[in-house]
């Protein structure tokens, strides 16, 4: 299956020529074609890391298999709000920090224990897709930032050029920032709550301080608090795409550290 894994990522790559080209010239072809590949490649891509998965009980056992699970969620996010909103121009910076996610999950390669010990339960699998869930939809919050803080410097600058003319307006790039937040921050929080029913032992209950376990938290706090700004002292704007930005930094780092470097086994 990793071949239909290598395929989709050169699927993926295509559509986003296409989507950075209608930055550059605005025409209906490119996104629609962009959108049919994008559509592929998540086919493809879902029956490479599918079958992966239920040949190892249906949860990823690395960190190579966690960026791919988390590039395919990231892009089924965004082929719905393409699909939903039809705002092209989000795929152009959206596809590229998918391929930055995927590409980890096609060059590494071996094998290692099957799951961290300790770690069992027949809902365990989808524990983890909820987690990772709520990666993906902060990971597409952050591409709104990135878009939300390069519509405001043309804004600012007065510099109303090719960017200005493909951007959404701020306010629609805010709003859609709060939701992919709010649903992100209810999928780590689900994670956080559940995360000890899936422990054989009563000891693992006690909380150990693993950097995973560390930047988690950190992460459900920082966005925590920022909804909580949001709804109640009215943060909007350039500040939330900052922490947005950031949290999704640091949710980045608890997944490279949720795996055992004994587990970085490859899609095959």
């Amino acid at each position: 299956m990793r071949s239909l894994l290598s395929i989709s990522v050169h699927v993926y790559g295509a559509a986003a020529v296409l989507y950075l080209a209608y930055l550059i010239r605005q025409s209906k072809l490119l996104p629609a074609v962009g959108r049919v590949l994008v559509g592929s490649g998540l086919v493809l891509h879902g029956a490479s890391l599918g079958a992966s998965l239920f040949a190892q009980g249906g949860v990823p056992v690395g960190i190579a298999q966690g960026f791919s699970t988390v590039a395919l969620l990231l892009l089924g996010i965004f082929f719905f709000l393409d699909v939903r909103y039809r705002v092209p121009v989000i795929g152009a910076f959206l596809m590229p920090i998918a391929l930055a996610v995927l590409v980890p999950g096609l060059i590494m390669t071996g094998t290692g224990e099957v799951l961290p010990p300790g770690m069992k339960g027949p809902l365990l699998p989808l524990h983890i897709t909820i987690a990772l869930l709520g990666i993906a939809a902060f990971g597409v919050a952050s591409g709104v930032a990135v878009m939300y803080l390069l519509m405001e410097r043309q804004m600012k600058g007065k510099k109303f050029g090719v960017l200005f003319a493909r951007l959404p307006p701020l306010q629609f790039l805010d709003e859609l920032n709060r939701r992919l937040v709010v649903w992100g921050f209810i999928a780590l929080s689900v994670t956080l709550v559940t995360g000890a029913f899936f422990v054989s032992d009563a000891a693992a209950f006690v909380w150990r301080w693993r950097p995973t376990e560390v930047a988690t938290l950190v992460a459900w706090l920082g966005f925590g608090a920022l909804l909580h700004a949001r709804f109640f002292a009215g943060w909007q704007g350039k500040r939330v795409a900052l922490l947005t930005m950031a949290g999704f930094f640091v949710l980045l780092v608890s997944l490279v550290t949720a795996f055992p470097a004994a587990g970085l086994g490859g899609v095959q």
